[in-house]
């Protein structure tokens, strides 16, 4: 049995990379954030200073020991929280593309009725392209599959990176539960559609830059380049060279 590898989309050379084909995955139910009357979210407490000068808000321990736990324990919560942040940009731009397409719906719909108010007064007027409900439904259905398959797999694309980075850093041995854990991903990721497997590729691509940054102090202008495995023409080449 041929290995699978993990290819970026060049390498993958997809040959059917309509946005039509797609999984979908169970609507997300979740509690919305409160906002006040101009629709910006309600302040609330992040990082809040009790007595000492700076942002932390929980207390640190008493002894460098314990303080070092508590301030690493605050840099992996803060490193989540920038995920979920660029998450949220990824959501937003989803949700811009829908608004803009039923803003374009409404405006057919309104030169539709122009046209019909017209005609019902027997005046000429020039019949307005208008796209078709069923139409509707498939070009919504094609932007708006990516909000709930995001909430449900950006988890798992975060805990692959983590694995891949930490295997990286450990000069390429990893243990067997992360191996079996990158092994699934993999086997997962190529069965997916094409549309499927570049949003994926989207989320790794942030968890990547954000495990760099946050959890290694990479300078965010120069992080390291994700990782892909290479076709074996590739390797072919490399070792030509």
């Amino acid at each position: 049995m041929d290995e699978i590898l993990f290819l970026n989309e060049t390498d993958r050379n997809a040959s059917y990379k309509t946005e039509y084909r797609y999984k979908t995955a169970k609507p997300v139910k979740a509690a919305k954030p409160k906002r006040d009357e101009a629709d910006f979210i309600i302040p609330y407490a992040m990082f809040r200073p009790i007595r000492e000068p700076g942002l932390i808000c929980e207390l640190l321990g008493d002894t460098p020991v314990r303080r070092s736990a508590d301030l690493k324990m605050n840099l992996d919560y803060l490193m989540k929280e920038a995920y979920e942040h660029a998450i949220e940009q990824i959501m937003c731009r989803i949700r811009l593309q829908e608004v803009r397409c039923q803003m374009q719906f409404n405006a057919e719909d309104r030169a539709w009725e122009h046209y019909t108010r017209l005609r019902e007064k027997g005046q000429y007027a020039v019949m307005p392209s208008v796209t078709v409900e069923k139409r509707r439904r498939v070009i919504l259905g094609a932007i708006t599959w990516k909000y709930d398959w995001i909430q449900k797999h950006k988890k798992w694309c975060f805990q692959f990176a983590d694995a891949v980075i930490t295997r990286e850093k450990n000069g390429g041995t990893e243990s067997w539960s992360q191996s079996q854990f990158i092994e699934k991903f993999i086997q997962v990721a190529d069965s997916l559609p094409e549309a499927n497997r570049r949003l994926l590729d989207q989320l790794y691509e942030v968890a990547w830059n954000v495990l760099q940054v946050y959890r290694y102090d990479a300078d965010p202008s120069h992080v390291p380049a994700l990782w892909y495995d290479k076709k074996e023409e590739d390797h072919a080449e490399e070792a030509d060279g």
